[in-house]
């Protein structure tokens, strides 16, 4: 029998990068992407939102200083901006002025959005400034995506938005500019496959995600997966993929179907005018806001020693993240998860975020996994 020719997943335009890229990126101290929260200002009371958003904040940073943080980030060599929102995107007072200074520096301006506000007009703005799009829709049934959401008719808005965006053509062309994000939990677990399929047979990628117990999450830690079961699905998803759709990806990463290795590449900036290496790395030490002063400059930041440390995190990996074969090109294992197990268990910062990944399942025997090395 002839041998099947995998191939790698299509990933979200300026959301993610690849392997080589994010190393070339680090080795040369540049960025490719910057991941931006504007406000905590939100129009829905998510019941698993990490970031407990709703109202925006006093000490938000201004729009001026945002923008000054992009055109640093320009100059650093991005090729996109991630507008986290902290909160929900849309609804912040100047984000079309964003987005429209990120697409003229020739940017890619992502947008992680809840999709209330997707109407016909924002849509085609979006589509208009070179936007990707990542819409948050946990569920197909509309009852379990109100209750997650935390406001009745969020699935009805969510369904709107995702017509006007197919309609306008995010799902047509040679790249993936749509994608949909989930969460993964005791609620959605048995449509995960559905949602799944629909991702692959539209163009859209899938981004799945499990559910941080910190926030308004930790009113429900009964809706969390243990790591067995949510590998069980990653095997289940990785089965999908192989028999269906040709393609081929490491089942232990923690961002699925993808992998993830941002920190290598980019920078999180939160509400205040902290920067982190990426969203899940809770750190509030490296004051980047132009205003404070005192504060470091983007270029400053990425010298730092801490910064450093996760930029290059492959170098000094503890544990069975250290001696995994996967480390150099695939998996460098959840950062995030793997500093706050750290920093619990004792650790000082720069030990925390080169510790092992606490949620990794990669010695278990997980029934449908297939390896992990593409052919294609």
């Amino acid at each position: 029998m002839p041998t099947v020719q995998y191939h790698h997943p299509p990933v979200l335009e300026g959301y993610l990068y690849s392997n080589k890229e994010a190393r070339q990126a680090r080795d040369s101290n540049r960025l490719l992407a910057l991941r931006l929260e504007t406000s905590l200002l939100c129009n829905l009371r998510c019941e698993y939102c990490y970031r407990e958003s709703g109202e925006p904040k006093d000490n938000e940073m201004t729009y001026e200083e945002l923008v000054n943080i992009v055109h640093q980030a320009k100059d650093l060599g991005a090729r996109s901006v991630v507008i986290i929102g902290g909160g929900e995107p849309t609804v912040y007072p100047r984000f079309k002025e964003l987005v429209e200074i990120i697409h003229g520096l020739g940017m890619i301006p992502v947008i992680i959005t809840n999709g209330q506000n997707m109407d016909r007009k924002l849509s085609e703005f979006l589509y208009k400034n070179n936007a990707s799009i990542l819409l948050k829709h946990d569920s197909i049934t509309e009852a379990t995506q109100d209750l997650m959401a935390g406001k009745k008719g969020a699935y009805k808005n969510i369904e709107t938005g995702l017509k006007n965006l197919m309609d306008l053509g995010f799902t047509k062309g040679p790249t993936v500019r749509l994608g949909l994000s989930f969460v993964l939990n005791r609620l959605t677990r048995e449509e995960i496959p559905t949602m799944w399929r629909f991702c692959r047979d539209n163009n859209i990628f899938p981004n799945m995600e499990t559910m941080t117990p910190s926030g308004r999450a930790k009113r429900h830690l009964d809706w969390v997966l243990p790591g067995p079961e949510v590998e069980e699905v990653k095997a289940q998803l990785l089965e999908i993929d192989h028999k269906e759709y040709k393609l081929n990806w490491n089942v232990h990463t923690p961002l699925v179907g993808a992998g993830c290795r941002q920190l290598e590449y980019s920078m999180c900036i939160t509400v205040e005018g902290y920067a982190r290496p990426c969203a899940a790395v809770l750190i509030d030490f490296v004051n980047v806001r132009p205003s404070v002063k005192g504060s470091l400059t983007l270029k400053q930041a990425m010298d730092h020693p801490f910064m450093k440390r996760a930029r290059f995190a492959e170098q000094y990996l503890q544990g069975h993240c250290g001696t995994c074969e996967f480390k150099t090109d695939e998996c460098i294992g959840c950062r995030g998860s793997a500093y706050v197990y750290g920093l619990r268990s004792g650790l000082e910062p720069m030990d925390a975020i080169v510790c092992q990944d606490p949620f990794c399942q990669k010695d278990a025997k997980i029934k449908g996994h297939h390896g992990s090395r593409c052919q294609g």
